[in-house]
C-alpha cells in the first residue's frame, strides 16, 4: 500500500522534481516517467490533463500473474514430452518443460493456418470448392466430396472444431495464390516471423506432412495468444457438437461437424482448444482458459497420450490458478 501511495505521489511531484533535488534520481520517479511516456519539462508546470493521463495510464497498467503470498509454489510434474503455460495478457511464462525444443505438432498447425486466414480473407461467405487433392486428405474428416462448394466460414468451422484436413487444404488452395498450398505455407512462415516464433517451420496447412515441418510448445502458445483477439474464432471453438453445414451448390449436401474438445461443457472457463495427432507428433493439445477475477492462461502439451493430454492440461491450468494471483503491483 505504501508503494502505491508513493507511486501515485510521484506523478504529482514530477513538475517539481528539479526543485526537490534528490527526488529527480528516485527510482519511483523514473518509473512514473516511463509509464507516462514523457518527461516533465524543467520549470514547466504539469497541466491538469496530463495528471489525468497519468491516472488513466495507472489504471491501464497490465495485470501480471504473481505467486500468491505466504504460499510455497507447489511442484508441478507434467508427463507430456514438452509443455508450457503462459499468461495471455503479459506473455509471461508461468511453467515450462522443454518449451523451445523442436517437435512435430500435427493439427496444431491449423492454428497458424487460421492466423493467416484472418489476415487475408475479406469475405467469409465466399464460396470455396473442394479440389480432388483436398478431398483425398484423409485423417480427421467430415467427408467432404470433390466438387462440393462451401462458405469459407463453414470450412473454417470444420477445420477448427473437427480438425478436418480437407477443409484446411481447400482453404489454403483457394486463398494461397498462384502456387496454392505452397504459397500458403510461405504465408504461414511469414506469419511465424511476424509473431516472433522462435523454432517453427511449416510446409502445409493441415499438419499432415511431418517431414520438414516442426514447431515447439512455446511458439504454439504464442499463436494461440494471437487468436484471442478474434471473437469469431473463440465462438467457433466453443461451438458444441454436432452442427450441420450445407454445401453451397446445386446438391445442398448436409455434413455434420463435431468438436474434438472433450472438455467443452465439462470444464469451466474454456475460451478455446485445438487438438492434434500424427504418429510422429503424438497426441497434442492447446487450451485457453479464463476464470472470473483471474487472468487468461494458454497451455500447450505435446506428445502427451490420447487421454493423458486432457488430464495433464487440467492439472496444469488448475495448478496455475491455485498458485498465482493476477495484479498490477505485488501485494
Amino acid at each position: 500500500m505504501l508503494f502505491i501511495v508513493a507511486f501515485l505521489s510521484s506523478f504529482l511531484l514530477l513538475p517539481f522534481k528539479e526543485e526537490i533535488g534528490d527526488l529527480q534520481k528516485s527510482k519511483i520517479v523514473i518509473l512514473a516517467e516511463r509509464v507516462l511516456g514523457f518527461e516533465a519539462e524543467k520549470g514547466e508546470d504539469m497541466e491538469p490533463e496530463k495528471i489525468c493521463l497519468a491516472e488513466d495510464r495507472l489504471h491501464n497498467l497490465p495485470v501480471t500473474p504473481r505467486l500468491k503470498e505466504k504460499k510455497k509454489k507447489d511442484n508441478l510434474v507434467v508427463w507430456a514430452k514438452k509443455s508450457v503455460l503462459i499468461d495471455a495478457d503479459s506473455g509471461k511464462v508461468i511453467f515450462e518443460d522443454k518449451m523451445l525444443e523442436s517437435q512435430n505438432i500435427a493439427s496444431l498447425t491449423k492454428l497458424v493456418t487460421t492466423a493467416v486466414l484472418m489476415d487475408i480473407v475479406k469475405d467469409w461467405n465466399e464460396k470455396v470448392e473442394i479440389s480432388q487433392y483436398a478431398a483425398s486428405a484423409g485423417g480427421a474428416t467430415v467427408h467432404f466430396l470433390y466438387g462440393e462448394k462451401f462458405a469459407a466460414k463453414d470450412l473454417l468451422k470444420a477445420m477448427l472444431m473437427n480438425s478436418d484436413n480437407t477443409a484446411a487444404r481447400a482453404l489454403a488452395e483457394h486463398f494461397g495464390g498462384p502456387e496454392k498450398e505452397k504459397s500458403f505455407a510461405d504465408l504461414m512462415n511469414k506469419k511465424a516471423e511476424e509473431l516472433g516464433l522462435r523454432n517453427s517451420h511449416f510446409i502445409d496447412a493441415s499438419g499432415l506432412e511431418d517431414e520438414g515441418a516442426h514447431s515447439c510448445a512455446y511458439d504454439i502458445a504464442l499463436v494461440g495468444r494471437s487468436l484471442l483477439k478474434y471473437p469469431m474464432i473463440l465462438e467457433i471453438m466453443q461451438t458444441p457438437s454436432h452442427i450441420e453445414i450445407v454445401s453451397k451448390d446445386e446438391f445442398s449436401n448436409v455434413h455434420r461437424v463435431g468438436n474434438t474438445n472433450e472438455l467443452l461443457g465439462k470444464y469451466s472457463g474454456i475460451l478455446g482448444a485445438k487438438t492434434g495427432f500424427t504418429y510422429n507428433a503424438g497426441y497434442c493439445l492447446l487450451m485457453m482458459r479464463e476464470l472470473p477475477d483471474k487472468g487468461k492462461i494458454i497451455g500447450v502439451v505435446l506428445d502427451a497420450g490420447q487421454h493423458q493430454r486432457w488430464v495433464e492440461m487440467q492439472k496444469m491450468l488448475d495448478w496455475a490458478y491455485d498458485n498465482y494471483d493476477w495484479s498490477v503491483f505485488p501485494k
